[in-house]
């Protein structure tokens, strides 16, 4: 039953090693059309990725943020989706927040999920149906239930590499002050502050958010009992054929998902995705 799950493990603590190998350094990066980061860590990373996972598990498909996207994906049952290095810019910069990403989905929905920061040596995984883990160094915890949270005082995870002023406009009309942000560089870091229940929701208002991006990270909070949805509140589906968002993301903790749907619907007509 964990035969997968075991070997995606395996495969980010590899992976993670790969990632270390540049920390520290002047690492070699480029600009991407879409203005983000990839460095040589990243590229390090999908050399591995590409002749470890489709060796191993031929009858699955691959998607991941560096490769060139096949749609022969489009036609399995199984997918593996990764992001090499989630936070290359962070990374490059000599920050904290980066991950390496891994989830696998089964018809478009995220049944197994890995996010690993090689840096704090720190792993959250979870297989659907068994909880959620997180493993430092060889010590191993189940994630413990969560707390109850009221709207007023819940914590919002904030886009910290943002450079415009839409999240500003959006906190302003729900009624998220300052004091409310807890601020991250990477998206799979922002969804495990809210699997240790640092903070309570993310309000991904935008239609540029990849696959690879959220995949794993909604894998764990799936099995914390954390509600991971569009912007509307509907379902997520996985292995499309344009492999990103199209309604945003909206990650909740259960006790203030009805509130915080309520509020952002208000603002639908106010502020452009």
């Amino acid at each position: 039953m964990y035969e997968r799950l075991d070997f995606m493990k395996h495969v980010a603590f590899e992976a993670g090693k790969i990632i270390m190998s540049y920390w520290g350094t002047d690492v070699r990066s480029r600009l991407k059309k879409d203005e983000s980061v990839v460095t040589i860590a990243d590229l390090k990373v999908k050399e591995y990725i590409l002749r470890t996972i489709p060796k191993k598990d031929p009858e699955s498909g691959l998607l991941t943020e560096e490769s060139k996207d096949s749609k022969e994906r489009l036609r399995k049952m199984g997918i593996y989706i990764i992001d090499e290095l989630d936070g290359s810019g962070d990374f490059k910069r000599k920050e904290e927040d980066f991950c390496f990403l891994i989830a696998y989905t089964e018809n478009g929905v995220p049944t197994i999920g890995v996010v690993y920061e090689p840096l704090k040596k720190r792993m959250f995984y979870a297989q659907k149906g068994s909880g959620a883990c997180l493993q430092q160094d060889k010590d191993i915890t189940r994630l413990e239930p969560l707390k109850p949270v009221r709207w007023k005082k819940s914590i919002v995870g904030h886009p910290k590499n943002y450079k415009g002023d839409k999240y500003t406009k959006l906190y302003e009309l729900l009624g998220i002050s300052e004091n409310r942000l807890m601020r991250s560089g990477s998206m799979g870091t922002r969804m495990m502050q809210v699997a240790l229940q640092q903070t309570h929701m993310i309000l991904g208002y935008t239609k540029s958010l990849k696959e690879w991006d959220i995949a794993a990270g909604h894998a764990v909070l799936g099995e914390r009992g954390i509600s991971v949805t569009d912007v509307s509140g509907s379902q997520l589906k996985y292995n499309k054929e344009v492999p990103r968002t199209h309604n945003g993301i909206l990650v909740v903790h259960p006790d203030i998902k009805e509130e915080t749907l309520k509020r952002i619907s208000g603002c639908f007509d106010k502020l452009e995705m």
